[in-house]
């Protein structure tokens, strides 16, 4: 087991709640501390919004537990969160904590689609149902932090983490829940949006690897390598209608080829049409999930490796098990999420059920193993054939789905969101008898299928 590290001394005050269903918390830059007369609460809370495992001290009345702010590290502010009995919150600032940081922490602690906010006397509040520790990120779908080949390897804005750049321009907030501003600026891409789900699924559209998102006052914004000419500057807004139609229209002097390279990005293939409009150039079409094949992609060319595998399946041959239902499917007796830029993962579940699992997928020994109330928990670093990013990687195909071969391990490894594709590409190209599924949550893009086997030799 890893040593323990002690925790650090806030600047600002600690106060001790009066309540045992109130835990105070105390974000300063990267640091994060969570005080309650509850020791459950104060775990529980600080799993919520920090990386890693919390270190807790006793104090004379109660607890705190410490650990690296999971958003963003420039923030200060105090906060208290009141558990309801009935599995609700409420999170009220205590400070002149930004608007930004108290959003930003509500979208760590709350369950997906069941976050809101207005004003209250003491300043913003923000109400919803309190995930649990081994769940989905609040509203975020975090996860927040999109498609398989978004799934290669990159970090969310709440998982460790790559810094969103700053773009040039402005990335104005869009004034409806269906628009989507897109901003690009080189090889970078900005998404910015009132809806986190539809920022990050435009953003997984026009972006290699895995978007990076943070919360705003209003709304998020979606970052990421633009998967275009990267020679191209201009600002576009996406009106996504309720039919899975679009609408793309420039808001500056975003050159035609751009505007045109996006529509393709975006639409599904055959579906895009361009004309003239009153603001210039206008392109519309049917939106294509993450999954599915750009207009201007290939169906991916065939490994020059052996053991690489043969055909792709036409997209939408299998049947679509995603998710939790993968994880019934496959029989995952463990929670499984992804940190430190999915190079780690932190399984969660009984003892027995979390050492087998560590055995088949993780280097070498556990960095860290503990025991949390009655759920055990071990973090380690993944083995290279169960990492979504290598040498020889091929896809997503029309599946959505990844493969790769590793010489040296012997394995060959396929990813992606739906189980059956993925179970379908990793035995093009491996041994059934050695083949071993996981299904892993990414806070940016949601669950994730892995399987991986002793390589197959033609």
């Amino acid at each position: 087991m890893a040593e323990r590290a002690e925790i650090p001394k806030s600047k600002g005050p600690l106060q001790r709640p009066v309540d045992k269903h109130h835990a105070l918390l105390r974000v300063e830059g990267k640091n994060a501390w969570i005080r309650s007369l509850d020791r459950g609460l104060a775990e529980t809370f600080c799993a919520l919004v920090t990386e890693g495992v919390p270190v807790t001290g006793a104090r004379s009345a109660g607890v705190v537990s410490w650990g690296i702010y999971a958003g963003q590290p420039d923030q200060t502010g105090t906060i208290l969160l009141d558990r309801k009995s009935d599995g609700r919150f409420k999170l009220v600032p205590l400070d002149d904590a930004a608007n930004e940081l108290l959003e930003e922490v509500a979208q760590l602690v709350g369950r997906e689609g069941s976050v809101t906010s207005k004003e209250g006397k003491h300043g913003r509040v923000f109400r919803g149902e309190l995930r649990k520790p081994d769940g989905s990120i609040g509203t975020e779908a975090a996860a927040s932090e999109a498609k398989s080949g978004v799934g290669a390897g990159e970090e969310t804005a709440k998982a460790r983490k790559v810094k969103m750049p700053k773009s040039k321009g402005p990335l104005q907030r869009p004034v409806d829940k269906r628009h989507a501003l897109l901003r690009v600026e080189g090889k970078n891409a900005w998404i910015r949006s009132l809806d986190r789900e539809m920022a990050e699924t435009f953003c997984a559209l026009v972006t290699e690897g895995a978007p990076v998102t943070g919360a705003r006052s209003v709304g998020v914004v979606s970052w990421g390598i633009y998967a275009g000419q990267p020679d191209q500057t201009g600002t576009i807004l996406l009106d996504r209608k309720s039919d899975g139609r679009f609408k793309l229209v420039p808001l500056d002097d975003a050159a035609n080829e751009l505007l045109e390279q996006v529509a393709q990005l975006v639409g599904r293939e055959g579906s895009v049409s361009g004309e003239e409009g009153k603001h210039g150039r206008v392109f519309r079409g049917e939106m294509r999930k993450p999954d599915e094949a750009a207009q201007t992609q290939g169906t991916g060319a065939a490994s020059e490796a052996e053991g690489a595998p043969g055909d792709e399946a036409p997209a939408g041959e299998f049947e679509t098990i995603t998710g939790e239902d993968a994880i019934a499917a496959i029989g995952q007796k463990v929670a499984m999420e992804f940190i430190e830029r999915g190079i780690k993962v932190r399984i969660r579940g009984k003892q027995a059920d979390c050492e087998m699992t560590a055995k088949r997928i993780l280097k070498g020994s556990p960095t860290v193993a503990s025991q949390q109330g009655a759920k055990y928990m071990i973090e380690g670093n993944l083995s290279k054939s169960y990492l979504r990013k290598g040498a020889r990687q091929q896809g997503p195909d029309a599946n959505g789905v990844c493969t790769r071969e590793d010489g040296p391990e012997r394995s060959f490894t396929a990813f992606g969101e739906n189980l059956r594709a993925v179970e379908a590409a990793c035995l093009t190209g491996c041994k059934k008898e050695t083949m071993f599924t996981i299904v892993v949550n990414d806070r940016s893009t949601g669950y994730v299928v892995i399987s991986s086997g002793r390589r197959r030799m033609v």
